[in-house]
């Protein structure tokens, strides 16, 4: 979650339904934060990414109204955006570096 969650309310929220926000400390806030623990650190890196591609995928690679009917179109149109994320970061992770370290 975005620091704008880090609210001591939200927190307590989550306690009580037996959650574990992995909420962003607020820089701002030194003195009401205490660091992430080592699992809370790595949960909030895979929340991250995973929310960098669901944007990506959503901000750049889907229309933003789908007007097909049926769920095997939408489907499909999805599936296409995932493809095409996917080769690009395999483009830009593994490929460019390796062209750039040659040339």
């Amino acid at each position: 979650m975005d620091t704008a969650y880090n609210a001591p309310q939200i927190r307590v929220y989550f306690e009580v339904k037996g959650r574990v926000a992995i909420i962003d400390r607020n820089k701002r806030h030194k003195a009401s934060c205490s660091p992430m623990d080592e699992a809370e650190a790595r949960r909030f890196r895979i929340l991250s990414t995973v929310e960098r591609s669901n944007g990506h995928l959503k901000d750049f690679l889907l229309p933003s109204k789908l007007t097909v009917r049926g769920y095997k179109k939408v489907n499909f149109l999805l599936l296409n955006g995932v493809a095409v994320l996917a080769s690009m970061k395999i483009l830009q992770y593994f490929i460019l570096p390796v062209l750039e370290n040659a040339g």
